[in-house]
């Protein structure tokens, strides 16, 4: 890593993470902007392309003013002129063809902790199968080369550094998150050994603030209609939201989130109308099939994805995202959330019964 970084040092590095970046994509990210940052690259933004919707990915942005920058066409434009002096790194994903990425460009450095092994082998890859992405650059971090100035000599992983508390915070709850807490199948010691070392560092008020989230009051509100609008055949629920402002959907994974905590419950479908698509939260520990089948088989292939139980979907309606924008005709609207009503549990159904 620090070869390609000095070799490039006159090049720009763009970090970028999947569509909807998790804690544990931003703390990589952050993470890695330290290395750049330490060896004189300027680096001043994480791109991911997509939102930043779960409650707790948000109090995480806020309580750590986390550098993330939206892509948008202005960017991509931009880039793709200076394409031949950039190096693209990704982090906690593999490359464009993945389903979560839609940042199209080919990555010069992957730093990925699932399955998938990027196609192009010119591409640096830091991988293992381990619980969390953090867990990778935590250790880049420890090890990267020392710079020598004068007598006195540097290091990358430095308690005392402006912004490293920060960091520190941020892969810790990157950690805890990705794994949960230790409990999950590919967790590891690797793991545990990082989420020691930062934890020793970080700043422990932010870090217990972003892992008890204050909650927004239209949050119960959602609760309460996902709850009267289930369908629950242990060890399936599945709730439909109605038309849900672009503003509070964050609502729609903790949903989600809370209700695989239901006694009973293996597989769990939240969705609503967001503007012009439908968006929706899948959780499954069942081991009958694999939660990203599920997205697809509901939602269509392309129009979503799932890791390690938690997925996520948004589907364009198409011809009828003027119905569900408008407020003019509330039959009409009324008439299209039925029909998305009934397809996606007449899918889910079909699915979950095989």
């Amino acid at each position: 890593m620090a070869k390609i970084i000095t070799e490039n040092a006159e090049k720009r590095f763009v970090v970028c993470v999947h569509n909807n970046p998790d804690p544990d994509a931003l703390s990589s990210g952050l993470g890695m902007m330290r290395i750049l940052n330490f060896y004189g690259i300027h680096t001043d933004k994480i791109y991911y392309s997509g939102e930043i919707s779960h409650p707790q990915n948000r109090a995480m942005q806020v309580a750590l003013n986390l550098p993330v920058k939206q892509w948008n066409d202005t960017i991509e434009k931009e880039l793709a002129a200076e394409q031949d002096d950039c190096v693209f790194i990704y982090l906690d994903v593999c490359g464009p063809e993945q389903k979560n990425m839609s940042i199209p460009f080919q990555p010069t450095v992957v730093i990925d902790h699932h399955k998938s092994i990027p196609k192009d082998r010119e591409v640096l890859f830091i991988h293992d199968e381990i619980g969390a992405c953090a867990t990778l650059v935590v250790d880049l971090i420890l090890n990267m080369p020392p710079i020598r100035e004068e007598e006195s000599m540097f290091y990358c992983f430095d308690h005392e550094a402006d912004g490293m508390r920060e960091l520190c915070t941020a892969l810790a709850i990157g950690i805890k998150t990705d794994t949960v807490d230790f409990v999950n199948e590919t967790s590891s010691d690797y793991d545990y050994k990082a989420y020691k070392i930062v934890t020793n560092f970080m700043l422990t008020d932010k870090f217990h603030k972003i892992v008890n989230y204050e909650l927004p009051p239209y949050i119960f509100e959602y609760e309460r209609v996902a709850w009267e609008n289930k369908k629950f055949n242990a060890p399936n629920f599945i709730s439909g939201l109605g038309f849900i402002d672009d503003s509070r959907s964050d609502c729609i994974p903790h949903i989600a989130d809370k209700m695989m905590r239901l006694q009973g419950v293996q597989t769990v479908v939240i969705y609503a109308i967001v503007d012009d698509r439908i968006r929706a939260s899948v959780r499954s520990t069942s081991a009958s099939y694999d939660c990203e089948e599920l997205v697809a088989s509901i939602f269509g292939i392309g129009n979503g994805g799932a890791k390690q139980g938690i997925g996520g979907a948004a589907v364009s309606l198409g011809l009828f995202e003027d119905v569900a924008c408008s407020d003019d005709s509330c039959e009409d609207r009324q008439k299209l959330w039925d029909l998305v009503k009934s397809q996606i549990e007449k899918k889910f159904t079909k699915v979950v019964s095989k």
